[in-house]
């Protein structure tokens, strides 16, 4: 990847095509306005950052998702946040809540809502003795990878979005995004949530699918990450997908999540 003078001299590569530690960051200071522009700059070359043995509770994880940007609560039905603790934005996602074993597949997430969220921010709470490794995917280098004539097909479609079994819920998004500060090109579907390619028919639209969930997740394209206690993990959801691994049964594993709100994401052919 290209070299920025904004990104902090310490970011280590985790994988050749995606994510980047940076454990040189203390999240338990005060964030200066360079820290943050430095964690951006990270986040956009890299899509995924992460910030090893963080030594912070639920108020240092608001703060720095706050220095991100505007932070998407949790709705209501949310089966477990930290709401009585004094920190509703905070979710819990856990084996003992269950929510930890609804994560085990290649998404997105929430990408039937108008305007997913843009940035996940996890905080270990809990590891398994071993096991629960959390893989990304670069959906830039997913588009990097096909030919041309794909690339020209693909960029005027787009794609209903839905929560499945739910019509109702949901959104029509473009096949090919673009980031608008890299001016890269990424794709924009995924298995859970993506049904229908608008533009073309049933059968032409699922062949198509079919094709675009099996090449976004090539393992060329992912990085995978082993936890510690108190490990801090941003992505950006736009352009990253996600797949938290399930091979720890029975032992717990418990994790805290922030969300920020996100823009509709721009089509490539804008």
């Amino acid at each position: 990847m290209s070299a920025s003078p904004t990104i902090p001299l310490s970011a280590r590569p985790i994988a050749g095509l995606l994510g980047a530690e940076l454990p040189e960051i203390d999240l338990s200071e005060p964030l200066t306005a360079e820290v943050v522009a430095q964690i951006k700059a990270t986040l956009t070359e890299y899509g995924v950052v992460v910030f090893p043995r963080q030594d912070i509770g639920p108020a240092e994880h608001v703060a720095l998702a706050r220095a991100l940007g505007e932070i998407k609560f949790p709705p209501d039905y949310f089966p477990e946040t930290l709401r009585d603790s004094g920190f509703p934005e905070v979710s819990v996602i856990s084996t003992q809540n269950e929510l930890a074993y609804l994560t085990d597949r290649w998404h997105a997430d929430v990408t039937w809502m108008p305007n997913p969220p843009r940035y996940s921010i996890l905080h270990m709470q809990q590891l398994p003795p071993a096991g629960g490794d959390t893989m990304w995917s670069s959906q830039y280098a997913a588009y990097d990878w096909l030919s041309e004539p794909m690339k020209q097909f693909l960029e005027p479609l787009t794609v209903r979005h839905q929560l499945p079994g739910s019509p109702d819920h949901a959104s029509d998004h473009p096949v090919v995004c673009r980031n608008p500060v890299s001016g890269r090109k990424a794709l924009f579907i995924n298995k859970v949530f993506s049904m229908r390619i608008n533009e073309l028919s049933e059968a032409e639209s699922d062949a198509v699918l079919a094709f675009l969930v099996s090449h976004s997740v090539q393992p060329e394209f992912v990085c995978r990450w082993r936890w510690t206690d108190g490990d801090v993990a941003i992505w950006d959801n736009h352009y990253v997908q996600h797949y938290a691994i399930a091979d720890y049964r029975p032992h717990p594993r418990k994790i805290h999540r922030i969300e920020i709100v996100g823009e509709p994401p721009v089509a490539a052919s804008s």
